[in-house]
């Protein structure tokens, strides 16, 4: 905060300057004071750029952005003059730093505090995408810390979702560091965008630096379009909630509102209370109140500061002249109400939705009364800092509201509330959309003009299904649940909509309930399941009943893969570089071997041969024994059992570029490697049998089935595992296959465009048969089984689906309703028809015939 300078006005409209806030390169941030003693920061343009027409635009643009979107992690927009001599725009003032400036001040946030940020954003996120907005430009600077929690600020080129842009065309804007893929190669952006700059804004917030850096920008927009993260410090479990935002790929990155669920399982609002940050931070937002309250302006000293609601934003045509203000009402409100008069008019886009053959819906439009809906003010306020400025982008004039579904209590597994949308639309990212509301009257407080009056049409006959559900779902494929139970609705060729009964979900034959179950599926031994628990557990489950452990061990480490059957055991991590061997019987220690301080084991990769297993983790080399200092090295371990020892198996850096979840069968270390090539080592050596480049990223899951070796990412290819010889390839239609299984005779792939699990024969390569499904998560392998084969939900609330293996159906979709945050379904089926499904803190046993 400094002294107001010569060259800066008194006032903006009935605001009253008291002093500098900050400087960027659009213009400055004031604090002023209302007559009534609010206090305000007031962005000011520059007069330099007011000359430009495409500037004025913009301008407006970010002013009706700031206005629509409403939610406590944003700056609400109190007044504004978006057409003046000199336009301004003012928001609430809370006195608090940004990011950007808190960690440069104090440091890196710990860990809790990084955590209830991502909620706190991510809501932001969750309210611009929903208003049909993306950000664009998510960065330290433009997230300020307040007391209550933090907002999002600046929308300076935010865009709407339907691609409307005032740029010119190959031209890049915003904060290259923080940019998204897409953005740094000019694609377009949507909503996933500002997930991405979230991942790294994060990153930040726990390290204190980008997770991109660069010599040059050209460096820099490489490093983003094509480069890995550095994450090396980012603490757990942000690490992985991070790495998920920065999944290269726009449709495998998580949403925002599931990574605010991540990142607070109970709520924002719960972790974003007094003391969510570090003492130094606090200190500072409550020594800008001090210099607030001290400041010497006799306007308001003495006054108490009391925000002061904001009407509602109609969009009536504008005046020619502003109506005087009626005696009485503070000047600040009126003068609110005659910006409130000049806002154009923009009438919502009608979304037209075609039903099936027996009739269709009404259109409906996007957010109807919502866009009518009073801006509410926080109750706590919010900042406007006015960052370093690289834009000339602008936002759509069509803006509508959209609400988000709340977050529902947990029904009983299994079931579903009536007209419950299961699993995202296509094309509709993983928000489930709200019934509109009732149209305001014209004359009502709050009303826009309508929309163009849509036409009538029949709704279709599908008992006990909502309007709501049917309205999301035509945007690609879903399942709804109502009244009549669970339907698969999905998109013909003509554009109308077809509907599939579903039968029931299977009640699980029992549940295990118990400590968080770590993320990787049931491994299962003579009539029992195998889950691990934190802090720390390997839990055996009987088949028969598993409510119950038969055993439990305890003091594994807390890797995230399953547990290993080899040397006649079960294998599992110990801590440091330590490998246990458990009985399966009965849960007694059979073996521990250490390998002493020169290695740390992380992750446990497969058996290598009958008495080996592989394992990840890192060969440390000290200095001195004295000094205890040692550089790390991450390796590849095969370790013998019988003769406890170890080698190193020779797959460097260069040769593991993604994450490496190799298939070991007798013989060969199957794996896709960093290089665009799938590669077969030699177990009895360790040297390479054969090399296969295919020219593209692939997927790090692999499948070997008999004598092929099957790999995914814009094409399926099926290799001989003797020779690398190539037998098959299919190439995917649009996007890629992204996640497989192969059971018997056939490779079962899931597809990103459209949603949905493709069959292939394993011999041939011809497709058997297609089966549209909603939006899927596809991070873990296609689960088969003896009859069906299970695909987990991109939400993970939304559960699983069953799909029939002969036919290419979905059977019926299971979940237990809760959204968990990043702890995803995990599924796990034996060769005698058992299927386990994990998530969070049970472990379900269901029937599969």
């Amino acid at each position: 905060m400094e002294p107001l300078g010569p060259d800066d006005p008194e006032k903006f409209g009935p605001y009253r300057l008291v002093a500098r806030l900050g400087a960027g390169g659009m213009g400055r941030v004031y604090l002023a004071t209302s007559p009534r003693g609010r206090v305000v920061a007031v962005k000011a343009i520059r007069p330099e750029m007011t000359g430009d027409r495409k500037f004025h635009i913009r301008f407006r643009r970010e002013v009706e952005a700031a206005s629509v979107v409403t939610s406590r992690y944003t700056a609400p927009v109190v007044d504004a003059e978006p057409d003046g001599t000199t336009p301004w725009l003012a928001t609430t003032y809370i006195p608090g730093p940004t990011l950007a400036e808190a960690v440069a001040e104090h440091g890196p946030l710990p860990v809790e505090s990084a955590l209830a940020l991502g909620a706190g954003v991510a809501e932001a996120l969750m309210a611009v995408h929903a208003a049909g907005l993306v950000h664009r430009d998510l960065k330290p600077s433009n997230v300020l810390l307040a007391a209550d929690g933090p907002r999002v600020i600046d929308f300076g080129i935010v865009r709407a979702s339907d691609g409307y842009d005032l740029t010119h065309s190959g031209m890049l804007f915003g904060s290259f560091e923080y940019m998204c893929p897409e953005h740094a190669t000019g694609d377009p952006i949507g909503p996933e965008g500002d997930v991405f700059s979230l991942g790294s804004v994060l990153a930040f917030a726990a390290t204190g630096r980008a997770p991109f850096n660069g010599s040059s920008v050209a460096a820099l927009l490489y490093q983003v379009a094509h480069g890995t993260p550095d994450l090396r410090d980012v603490p757990e479990p942000l690490d992985k909630i991070i790495s998920l935002c920065l999944a290269r790929d726009p449709d495998l990155r998580i949403t925002a509102e599931r990574l605010a669920a991540a990142c607070a399982p109970s709520g924002a609002e719960q972790v974003l209370g007094d003391g969510w940050l570090p003492a130094p931070v606090t200190a500072s937002i409550a020594r800008r109140a001090a210099a607030v309250r001290d400041l010497d302006d006799a306007s308001w000293t003495g006054t108490r500061v009391v925000p002061a609601p904001v009407g509602p934003v109609p969009a009536a045509p504008a005046p020619s002249v502003p109506q005087p203000a009626a005696p009485g009402p503070d000047a600040q409100a009126s003068h609110a109400q005659a910006y409130a008069a000049r806002l154009p008019a923009h009438p919502a886009p009608v979304a037209q939705v075609s039903a099936a053959a027996d009739g269709s819906l009404p259109g409906v439009a996007d957010g109807a009364g919502a866009a009518g809906a009073p801006v509410a003010a926080d109750t706590a306020g919010a900042a406007h800092a006015m960052g370093q400025d690289l834009t000339t982008s602008a936002m759509t004039t069509a803006m509508t509201t959209a609400t988000t579904e709340a977050a529902r209590p947990a029904p009983d597994a299994g079931t579903h509330g009536p007209g419950d949308v299961v699993g995202a639309p296509a094309g509709a990212g993983s928000r489930t959309l709200t019934e509109p509301a009732e149209p305001t009257h014209p004359t009502s407080p709050g009303h826009r003009n309508p929309s163009p009056t849509p036409r009538q049409h029949r709704a279709p006959s599908w008992p006990g299904v909502s309007r709501r559900a049917i309205l999301a779902a035509s945007l690609g494929t879903a399942v709804v649940v109502g009244g009549g139970g669970a339907v698969l609705i999905t998109r013909r060729k003509d554009g109308g909509q077809a509907g599939q009964p579903l039968g029931p979900a299977p009640k699980p034959d029992w549940t295990f309930r118990s400590d968080p179950l770590l993320q990787a599926p049931a491994v299962f031994a003579n009539g029992t399941a195998l889950v691990k628990t934190r802090p720390g557990n390997l839990v055996c489950l009987d088949l028969k009943d598993g409510t119950r452990p038969k055993w439990l061990y305890r003091g594994i480490s807390q890797s995230p893969t399953p547990a290993l059957l080899a040397y006649g055991a079960v294998v599992a991590l110990g801590s440091g570089s330590t490998v246990i061997g458990v009985d399966p019987a009965d849960g007694t220690e059979r073996f521990t071997l250490d390998f002493g301080p020169d290695f740390r084991f992380d992750t446990l990769l497969g058996g290598y041969t009958d008495r080996a297993v592989s394992i990840v983790g890192l060969r440390l080399q000290r200095q001195s024994d004295e000094e205890g200092v040692a550089t790390s090295t991450e390796t590849v371990f095969g370790v013998d059992l019988q003769a406890r020892r170890t080698a190193i198996i020779p797959i460097g850096a260069e040769d593991v570029g993604i994450t490496l979840r190799p298939v070991i069968v007798s013989g060969a270390f199957v794996y896709a490697d960093g290089l665009r090539n799938v590669t077969v080592r030699n177990t009895d050596d360790s040297s390479v049998r054969w090399k296969y480049p295919v020219g593209y990223d692939l997927r790090p899951g692999l499948a070997v089935l008999g004598g092929t070796v099957f790999a995914i990412g814009r094409e399926l290819i099926a290799l001989d595992l003797a020779t690398g010889r190539l037998r098959w390839r299919v190439k995917a239609e649009h996007g890629q296959f992204a996640s497989l299984g192969a059971a018997g005779d056939t490779v079962y792939v899931t597809g990103t465009d459209p949603y949905g699990v493709c069959a292939f024969d394993a011999e041939t390569g011809s497709r058997r048969w297609f089966c549209p499904t909603p939006r899927l998560n596809v991070d873990n392998p296609v689960a088969t089984g003896p009859h069906a084969i299970y695909v987990p939900a991109f939400e993970n609330r939304a559960g699983f689906y069953a799909i029939d293996t002969a036919r290419g159906r979905i059977l019926w979709n299971f979940t237990d309703g809760r959204e968990t945050g990043v702890n995803n379904w995990q599924l796990a089926c034996d060769g005698a028809g058992h299927l386990v499904a994990q998530h969070f803190d049970r472990a379900y046993s269901l029937p599969t015939s």
